[in-house]
């Protein structure tokens, strides 16, 4: 298994992208030995709705900087939308979504790293 910081950097474009828009909560779990439909999971969180569409459109821009093909689900949800760029899925959740869906729960097992916006 990778270690738990190699498992993050081909991804930390995105990263830095969500974080530098002020997204909440960011982690990465590592699925690459526990789940067979994806090797890194992104949950963000959204502040608000025009936020979540900001954080949808950043990790677009970034997705197709760095090469990904993906498709998008729930882009009208006011509560979730995730982004499947096959080995990578990335969640964009709003407060209520996070705590109705408690998605970060589900892999409770799986290395996790967690990623903080410095200004706040």
């Amino acid at each position: 298994m990778a270690d738990k910081k190699d498992f993050c950097a081909p991804y930390k474009k995105l990263i830095d992208a969500l974080i530098d828009k002020h997204a909440l909560e960011v982690t990465a779990h590592d699925l690459s030995e526990v789940s067979g439909f994806a090797d890194i999971f992104i949950v963000a969180i959204a502040r608000s709705e025009l936020h979540g569409r900001t954080l949808k459109d950043t990790a677009m821009d970034t997705l197709d900087e760095m090469g990904f093909s993906y498709r998008i689900e729930g882009e009208t949800s006011t509560k979730w939308t995730l982004l499947d760029a096959g080995d990578l899925i990335v969640n964009i959740l709003s407060r209520e979504g996070r705590d109705f869906y408690r998605l970060d729960s589900l892999w409770g097992d799986a290395p996790t790293e967690r990623f903080f916006d410095e200004d706040e």
